[in-house]
């Protein structure tokens, strides 16, 4: 067996482990980064990269009236019962503080995206200035650890330009916008001078840029990023973690790390099992799909738990859910993909088996996936988004793009339902034609007012921002009147875990007792959500992520800066 030393090993390669080895190697310590994958990068390098920042500077710079007890007011409401005031109150006074270092000690940089609100913006304490993405970054930094970094997603791409939030809307309205046509045109351009420089896109965005950007601070660092390097067990001195054993290419490797180590393996998407135990409703779904890489799988959480960590399943939802849609993307091949856009435009309603509504479709993807699961309580929770001509030519519907790409393939493929009338459709698709007619006709007679009887489509800043600013009056709330009509059928799919680690506001893994154990931290995923397992905000699972590395990062500096503070932790713990 190898035997390698370190001051800290951080394990997994996502944002908030990269942000925990960024922060430790800029104060001069010997970091570790061990990835299980072939890629660095983990679920943060095919996500949309937002980072939820409460109080942040680029937004206060913009006019922004954020404040501290806003945001403490708008956890309390959120998190209810589950609220934890030192850890929101750590990730509240270092989420800007983590952002300023994160810009001053790479090339990354953020803009607010002012006006996207936190998801229960209506909510006391709620605001629409909080959520951040990174700008588009030259992935000519990485040179040729290019290669290493995990790809995004097939469908959040075209023709390879990667497309972040913000272009979304560009993209779409390419069709029948001159402004959207040129700055498209613009992005065919760069990507086609990018294949002659490097055989790929270079412009990178999203989850792709935030990855990429930490990843190579922390190479220009000195930080070795080990890949295809699972960790297998943590090792431990009397009651301190103390390194942990990797399987690599070249054999196990024993790394012992001085100061600690940090679990950032993404959480338990990918582990059944758990998933299954902490949230049984999606145990009934003959098909259950996640966004997230496959080695996310729980095996930080599982290392932790040997060694006596608490596993805090107390959440509200456990599991984070998104409308997910499968697709044939070629004979004998299989994709998933997300309804992230557009589920609650003018003239798209989304039904249950029985053709009701159940939900108020402009609201969060986790919030539309709760409300299916709620009424479809004892059977398979299954849904379809149903749209008329009209909306499905203008916004597209899941990967079917809109005018002028043609429908007709996704039709042969089978992604996409159709009739001539809503009966045709219902019959088509397995809904039932009473109740689907039923449902539209009393929802078109609102709709064409703008309004939304029952459920309030387009009352709140979230929802108008994802609905069509040209559509009048309501950007959410339109007819469905122009056939041929369209579904998609679509299941909660998993988008990432809530449940996890518990850890204090020091970032330091706590067990059964509430003592911290001594040597070992978590951020990411593989921690017990601070929001009680509610998707509240845009970034909610990032920005936390990012900041409670940065601040185990900070623990392990003054632990390095006060060596004598190691032996003192791991006597109070054999003392407890």
């Amino acid at each position: 067996m190898k035997q390698q030393k370190c001051d800290l090993l951080v394990i997994g390669a996502g944002a908030g482990g990269l942000t925990a080895a960024l922060r430790a190697a800029d104060a001069g310590l010997d970091v570790v980064v061990a990835e299980k994958d072939e890629y660095f990068g983990g679920a943060t390098a095919r996500s949309a990269g937002g980072i939820w920042i409460p109080c942040n500077p680029h937004a206060a710079a913009m006019g922004g009236q954020d404040s501290r007890e806003k945001a403490l007011t708008y956890f309390r409401n959120q998190a209810g019962p589950r609220f934890d005031p030192q850890t929101v109150s750590a990730f509240l006074d270092n989420g800007p503080e983590m952002l300023k270092f994160v810009e001053r000690a790479s090339t990354l940089r953020f803009a607010a995206a002012m006006g996207y609100g936190d998801y229960h913006c209506e909510a006391p304490g709620g605001e629409t200035s909080r959520v951040l993405f990174p700008q588009p970054w030259d992935g000519a930094e990485l040179d040729q650890d290019l290669k290493r970094l995990r790809p995004m997603l097939r469908r959040a791409q075209f023709l390879g330009i990667q497309i972040s939030v913000l272009d979304v809307g560009l993209f779409m309205s390419a069709g029948r916008k001159l402004g959207s046509a040129a700055y498209v045109f613009g992005s065919m351009l760069r990507r086609l001078r990018d294949q002659f420089r490097a055989g790929r896109s270079l412009r990178l965005t999203g989850g792709n840029a935030l990855a990429a950007g930490l990843a190579a601070a922390c190479l220009r660092n000195g930080v070795k990023i080990l890949t295809s390097a699972p960790a297998r067990r943590l090792l431990h001195e009397g009651n301190r973690v103390s390194g942990a054993v990797l399987d690599s290419l070249d054999g196990q490797l024993h790394i012992e790390a001085r100061y600690g180590v940090i679990l950032c393996t993404g959480g338990y998407a990918h582990d059944a099992g758990r998933r299954a135990e902490t949230l049984p409703a999606i145990a009934r779904s003959a098909e259950s799909w996640s966004l997230y890489p496959y080695g996310s799988n729980g095996d930080g959480i599982r290392m932790g738990e040997a060694v006596g960590a608490l596993f805090d399943c107390d959440m509200a939802h456990p599991v984070a859910l998104a409308p997910m849609t499968r697709l044939a993307a070629g004979e004998g091949v299989m994709e998933v993909s997300p309804l992230f856009f557009f589920r609650g435009a003018p003239g798209v309603i989304s039904v249950t088996r029985d053709g009701k509504r159940f939900v108020n479709e402009a609201r969060s993807y986790h919030d539309w996936s709760v409300g299916l699961l709620a009424a479809t309580a004892g059977e398979e929770p299954v849904a379809w988004v149903v749209c008329d001509h009209r909306a499905i030519r203008r916004y597209g519907l899941g990967i079917v793009k809109p005018a002028p790409f043609p429908v007709r393939p996704h039709l042969r493929s089978g992604y996409l339902t159709t009739g001539c009338t809503l009966g045709d459709l219902a019959r088509s698709a397995g809904i039932d034609p009473d109740g689907l007619e039923r449902t539209v006709s009393e929802f078109n007679e609102a709709a064409r007012l703008g309004r939304d009887p029952q459920f309030g489509r387009g009352s709140t800043a979230y929802e108008m921002v994802n609905g069509d600013p040209e559509h009048r009056p309501n950007p959410c709330v339109g007819p469905l009147d122009k056939g041929p009509y369209y579904a998609v059928r679509a299941l909660p799919g998993c988008l990432g875990t809530f449940a996890g680690l518990k850890g204090d506001e020091n970032a330091r893994v706590v067990d059964a007792d509430g003592s911290p154990i001594p040597g070992l931290y978590v951020a990411g995923n593989d921690m017990a959500s601070i929001t009680g397992g509610d998707y509240i905000a845009g970034g909610c699972t990032l920005g936390p992520a990012m900041t409670f590395g940065f601040i185990a990062a900070n623990h392990v500096i003054r632990r390095h800066k006060e060596p004598e503070a190691v032996h003192a932790d791991s006597a109070q713990h054999a003392v407890q």
